[in-house]
């Protein structure tokens, strides 16, 4: 009636991930669509705290303000000659998307950054058709667990988000 714990049918192929039922197997696409869900609870709570929800690079003044996103139509080689042109002045600092909220003082959005650098690095590990290692395999379980506590963080600062109030039994 029970099956061994663990035991699943053998995938057809070697890099096939088990879905929640045996024998069915998760496609890189859906894979690129949870990333994709991730990245967006990341960026709902960059947006929360003011920085921007959009991948790319950015820089801001070093004396702090709000970061500009550097065009999508600038070529690697004309940022890099941006951050060249600023390199005696220091007037400028350059930051890829996840690394935005990395040095915040609020740990939601480090928390988030730290997602997003991992999904950036699992989306990475996908495009190149990597075999799939047991570090990946941790670094997914890892990166599951994160965003479920992100995102239950996240719900408590949404607005219009009921506060719990807590009675004594005698008012329930």
């Amino acid at each position: 009636m029970f099956g061994r714990f663990g035991r699943r049918q053998p995938q057809s192929s070697s890099t096939a991930l088990a879905d929640d039922k045996p024998g069915a197997a998760v496609s890189a696409h859906d894979l690129v669509e949870l990333l994709a869900a991730i990245e967006t609870t990341a960026g709902t709570v960059y947006g929360r705290h003011g920085l921007p929800q959009r991948p790319g690079h950015y820089r801001r003044r070093a004396d702090g303000g709000a970061w500009e996103a550097l065009g999508d139509t600038l070529s690697p080689a004309e940022k890099w000659a941006l951050i060249e042109a600023d390199a005696d002045g220091g007037r400028w600092r350059y930051c890829a998307y996840e690394g935005l909220g990395a040095h915040s003082d609020i740990p939601a959005v480090r928390q988030a950054s730290a997602i997003l650098a991992a999904c950036q690095g699992l989306r990475q590990r996908l495009a190149d058709r990597a075999t799939i290692s047991a570090q990946d395999l941790a670094d997914s379980i890892r990166l599951g667990e994160a965003w479920r506590r992100l995102a239950e963080n996240a719900s408590f600062g949404e607005p219009g988000a009921a506060a719990l109030h807590f009675l004594p039994p005698e008012e329930s």
